[in-house]
């Protein structure tokens, strides 16, 4: 199954589901639909043997009606009471019996004979006919045998089938008479149907081929049967006992060695059961057409599945390899995307996700190729920048021993602004000389006072300084020369045009994790264009002018120390005045860093 791939595993299993849920519905109908097919060819065979025993026993019954007039005719009464050798009697009532025995024929066309037979062995029949060629004992046994079989009271009875007068197929009904001195039966009146008048009854036309019915009496002996080798036969006592079921209209059995399907129905007033019997390839013929077409319909719509499925998981299979040739590509560094796909399913939020990787892993690579470049430039500039305050180390330490100088030469001839200017600038050289990276807010302040004793001396005391720092916000660390810069820049294109007296405000603060220093000033301010500008220059570490250097290059350092996320943010406002504000982590000065100069 694994050495499958993706595309024929998909096809498997649709093509499997497929054809299991087509098998199952197809078994489910194929069932359904012959389990009724059937149910109703049963209950069709049962409702033709039922009408057809009923057709029967109606005609038995007019048979009975139509008798009826024979049966209370005194002519016949007289006949049945006559010695054996009164011809003339004999004669006489013969003609009248005859002549009423015809008229029943014609009314009933469907009877062959109408016989009247006394106990002494005489007879009327309504053809020229004679019994069994004038023989009387002859006559007298069949009054004897049909006696016996007929009941008493009138009823009629179904005694033999064979003619009695020639071998024709016929059905024979007999009732005894009673004579006019007697009320006891003194004969027989019988009468002989054609057989084939029972399948005009029946309706044979609407049977199906190779369906038969026939009748068999009480004892099991064939009366009816189109096949008249069967006539007189008995059925056999385990085959007859399957016909005394009465709760059954119905059962399956072999017969001649063919299977079939037996559909019966007693008749309480012949005694006769009437059968149908269909062979069961008859009955299963709808059946086995339909498990044809339903074997057709399960390869066809198997075929049109097949075709479904490749074309399912084709569409499915399609975009995943698109994505396993586009992450080959990407091995080999080529960045390639795939056309997204509509929809909203899994396949499709692949091929995003994949679209997406591929932006981020391109985006990626340039950033770090950026970096690269942007590392390698700040290493070169770093040397260049330990190489310039090497050669510079030499002119600080000359300058500073040099203010020492002229400090005690100021002192000596009393000349304390000298002096105060003198030792500010010796102390702001000397700090510059220390080879820290940062330094805490303490020192950093120091370092202002300083240029602000300079600044103060220069301006003729028109400036003002405010020291606001936090007692918390004291041994914070900051990058060494980051606030002196800002102070300068205030002073040099803030202050220095003011007619009046400039403030500067410096205040250092913890907020939420972070150390907040903001040098405020009371100058002219910065219109709104050259803050977006200067604002810009930050954040992009650029130089334009020279109102930028100083405040560049604190922003710079202090990104260089700190992080990218980190710098300066400058908000001014026309007449009123600058605040320039540093935010940076707090770090404790315990941790200081050192580098070379």
């Amino acid at each position: 199954m694994y050495r499958l791939n993706i595309q024929q595993r998909l096809l498997l299993y649709f093509f499997i589901v497929i054809l299991v849920a087509i098998t199952l519905i197809t078994w489910f109908i194929y069932n359904h639909t012959a389990n009724e097919i059937r149910e109703q060819s049963k209950e069709n065979l049962e409702y033709i043997v039922e009408n057809a025993s009923y057709q029967t026993d109606m005609f038995v019954q007019h048979m009975e009606l139509a008798t009826l007039p024979l049966l209370m005719n005194k002519e016949v009464k007289g006949f049945l009471d006559l010695s054996e050798d009164n011809r003339f009697g004999k004669y006489y009532y013969s003609k009248e019996i005859k002549k009423e025995m015809h008229q029943i024929m014609l009314e009933n066309q469907h009877v062959n004979l109408i016989y009247l037979l006394a106990e002494t062995g005489q007879y009327v029949l309504s053809s020229d006919y004679y019994i069994s060629g004038e023989d009387p004992l002859a006559s007298k046994n069949l009054y004897n045998k049909e006696i016996i079989n007929t009941p008493e009271k009138g009823k009629i009875s179904v005694l033999s089938t064979e003619s009695t007068y020639n071998n024709k197929n016929v059905i024979s009904i007999a009732r005894r008479v009673r004579g006019n001195l007697s009320f006891v039966p003194k004969g027989i009146l019988g009468i002989e149907i054609d057989a084939t008048s029972l399948e005009k009854l029946w309706n044979i036309a609407q049977l199906k081929n190779g369906t038969s019915l026939w009748i068999f009496d009480k004892d099991g002996r064939i009366v009816y049967h189109p096949d008249e080798n069967w006539l007189g036969k008995y059925i056999g006592e385990d085959f007859h006992s399957k016909f005394k079921d009465e709760t059954a209209k119905s059962f399956m059995d072999e017969w001649e060695g063919e299977e079939m399907g037996f559909y019966f129905n007693h008749s309480p007033e012949t005694e006769w059961t009437l059968v149908a019997m269909q062979p069961t390839d008859v009955i299963f013929e709808p059946i086995s057409g339909i498990r044809n077409t339903a074997i057709i319909s399960i390869m066809t719509s198997l075929f049109v599945a097949l075709l479904i499925s490749i074309a399912f998981a084709k569409d499915i299979v399609s975009p995943l390899r698109k994505v396993q040739q586009g992450m080959k590509k990407l091995e080999v560094g080529e960045w390639e995307k795939i056309k997204p796909l509509k929809g909203t399913d899994e396949i499709s939020s692949v091929v995003s996700s994949y679209n997406k990787m591929v932006n981020e892993l391109s985006n990626l690579v340039e950033n770090l190729y950026e970096s690269e470049l942007k590392n390698k430039a700040v290493l070169l500039e770093k040397k260049n920048v330990e190489l310039q305050a090497l050669q510079a180390q030499i002119n600080p330490h000359f300058l500073h021993n040099t203010l020492e100088t002229i400090s005690s030469y100021a002192v000596i001839n009393d000349s304390e602004e000298i002096s105060d200017m003198a030792s500010a600038l010796s102390k702001m050289f000397r700090y510059s000389l220390r080879n820290l990276e940062v330094v805490t807010v303490n020192s950093e302040i120091d370092h202002v006072k300083n240029f602000m004793i300079v600044m103060e001396h220069r301006f003729q005391k028109k400036l003002h300084i405010i020291y606001d720092i936090a007692p918390e916000a004291r041994d914070a660390e900051v990058v060494k020369l980051s606030l002196q810069p800002i102070v300068e820049n205030a002073i040099q294109h803030g202050l220095r045009k003011l007619r009046y007296k400039g403030n500067i405000t410096i205040r250092a603060i913890k907020r939420s994790g972070f150390l907040v220093i903001q040098v405020i000033d009371n100058g002219s301010g910065i219109s709104t264009e050259r803050l977006y500008e200067i604002q810009a220059m930050l954040d992009k570490n650029e130089v334009r002018g020279n109102m930028g250097i100083g405040l560049s290059n604190v922003s710079r350092r202090i990104q260089l120390i700190f992080g990218k996320e980190y710098g300066l943010k400058v908000t001014s406002e026309q007449g009123v005045g600058t605040i320039v504000e540093m935010e940076i982590p707090i770090i404790e000065y315990d941790s200081v860093r050192e580098i070379s100069i």
